[in-house]
């Protein structure tokens, strides 16, 4: 099993825009995604984590194409340098 982590930090004059924007997206998407808001951020502004789960691959490689891309483009579009997203795969081990 694969975590895939999408992390969005973005700047406090671009947050309310983003957060409605990231919202309406999840919404809309066949993913069964999670949407969490960083506690304690190392950064300045906020961030913001979306997480899928998936069996393998093929998966993952569909979320990035209806989820990593549209935030990808979003951002380029109406927040270009007030914020951005790094990408994350882990994998699940068992403890023995």
């Amino acid at each position: 099993m694969i975590l895939y982590n999408i992390s969005i930090i973005v700047d406090d004059d671009s947050h309310d825009e983003m957060l409605v924007w990231v919202r309406q997206l999840l919404y809309a998407t066949p993913h069964d995604a999670h949407f969490l808001k960083m506690l304690d951020n190392p950064h300045e502004g906020t961030t913001y984590c979306i997480q899928v789960m998936g069996e393998d691959e093929l998966k993952i490689t569909k979320v990035q194409q209806d989820i990593t891309q549209a935030v990808q483009d979003y951002i380029g579009r109406h927040h270009h340098g007030k914020a951005f997203i790094f990408e994350s795969k882990m994998e699940y081990l068992p403890f023995q």
